[in-house]
């Protein structure tokens, strides 16, 4: 997007952004088509039993996923949106260091991602997976926004914290699957979606405003201290699902016994 902007100007960027759209759109439009006819025999599968489950999918533990969704949310937003305007302030960096640290962070997210879903494979500690790996990456971005690194370490440390937020996004996932009732996961997915949108709206006025008051560095330092209460919300919706696993299963042995 860069080199659009700057080689045929920033109109030119949006239009061919826009058009990248329209092309993700059309394996999504092939997807639907091959999974019509299973998701529709589970719909009436479930239609029945699901009526009487609707009011119960405003839990507290989707309502805490809910809020770390928000906080998550915010702590990406500084950085992806942010960050390349906040180096250069901070520490006269100029732009193509800066944005070449962003595109390391973007692309290593991309491979966390990848990574992170062999991790989430591996474990049902979904809940301590991503309050590690964002633990870890307050660590770092802090680092970053109070002494600073050269170029090469900068690149080298946004590349590591990039690979870390990539890494939990399917722990993130599963535990929205684990804290939702039976048959109601794109409800609950929709509830926790509500948390992402919220983050992402305040956070370009907050992280705007941080940058208006002259205080580059605190673009990372809140970044940071959003990151910490996202570790705190993963751990509590960690333990309200491990307990509704409980639940779930101890009538069952109840009953054997």
């Amino acid at each position: 997007m860069l080199v659009l902007a700057t080689t045929l100007g920033v109109r030119t960027a949006l239009v061919a952004a826009g058009l990248v759209g329209l092309v993700v759109a059309l394996p999504i439009l092939w997807v639907r088509d091959l999974d019509g006819g299973t998701a529709a025999r589970a719909a009436g599968r479930r239609a029945g039993p699901e009526r009487g489950r609707q009011r119960a999918v405003f839990t507290p533990a989707l309502l805490a996923l809910t809020v770390f969704f928000a906080f998550l949310s915010l702590s990406s937003s500084g950085i992806t949106n942010f960050s390349v305007v906040a180096l250069m302030s901070a520490y006269g960096l100029p732009l193509s260091a800066a944005n070449l640290a962003l595109s390391a962070y973007l692309t290593a997210s991309a491979f966390g991602v990848l990574s992170g879903g062999f991790v989430a494979d591996r474990t049902r500690r979904h809940g301590q997976v991503a309050a590690a790996g964002f633990a870890v990456n307050a660590v770092i971005i802090l680092l970053i926004g109070t002494i600073g690194f050269p170029p090469l370490v900068l690149v080298a440390a946004m590349g590591t914290a990039g690979f870390l937020s990539g890494m939990i996004m399917p722990s993130r996932d599963m535990l929205v699957r684990a804290a939702a009732p039976t048959g109601a996961i794109g409800r609950a997915f929709g509830i926790v979606s509500i948390g992402l949108s919220t983050g992402g709206m305040i956070g370009p006025m907050l992280f705007g405003w941080i940058m208006d008051r002259g205080a580059p560095h605190w673009v990372f330092g809140a970044s940071v201290i959003f990151m910490l209460l996202t570790v705190a919300f993963a751990l509590i919706g960690d333990r309200r699902s491990a307990n509704r696993r409980r639940l779930l299963v101890s009538p069952i042995g109840s009953t054997s016994r």
